[in-house]
């Protein structure tokens, strides 16, 4: 399907800019567009736009909460949650797109707003996490980064879901006029 590299090295500051500019961009990508081109997926076995929505808001979750944790308690051990499994105990797939990228964009403003006055220093505060093979160490700017650089790839995915979108419908308009 894609590529994902999670361990893309960003800057604290690239992260931060990445974690508020990435729900602005799938907005802006997906502003305006029919209810069916937001819940249809282009093509048999592909994703649709909201599910790609409910993927990333499920990330969100889990990775968010990971960070928020080893930010309020000194080197915790948390036990590893798949965010594939997470989104079973969800509604996010069913939910209207505008809602729910609402809701992200409100729960990406709440980590912004723990992230942004963090020193330098609590970047590298860690956690133990077991339940995913050894047991490893795992810091703040790790989840942060994983976070951007799987959104980075996401956003990107929504970008060519929707210009896919385009192209075919153009197609069929030419077909039609022909």
């Amino acid at each position: 399907m894609h590529s994902v590299v999670y361990d893309t090295e960003l800057t604290i500051d690239q992260v931060l800019t990445a974690l508020a500019e990435q729900p602005k961009e799938i907005a802006a990508l997906t502003a305006g567009l029919a209810r069916t081109r937001l819940h249809d997926p282009p093509s048999r076995g592909a994703w649709s736009l909201n599910e790609v929505l409910a993927h990333l808001r499920s990330c969100s979750d889990v990775w968010g909460k990971y960070i928020a944790t080893i930010i309020a308690e000194d080197r915790p051990t948390i036990r590893a949650t798949n965010p594939t499994t997470w989104i079973k105990s969800t509604n996010y797939p069913q939910l209207e797109f505008a809602p729910s990228l609402r809701a992200f964009t409100k729960q990406r403003g709440e980590l912004l707003a723990l992230l942004r006055p963090l020193p330098k220093a609590a970047w590298s505060r860690s956690a133990m996490v077991t339940g995913a093979g050894k047991p490893r160490e795992r810091t703040v700017m790790e989840y942060a980064r994983w976070l951007a650089n799987h959104e980075r790839s996401h956003v990107k995915h929504v970008g060519r879901i929707v210009t896919s979108q385009s192209t075919a419908a153009l197609v069929k308009r030419r077909r039609a006029c022909g």
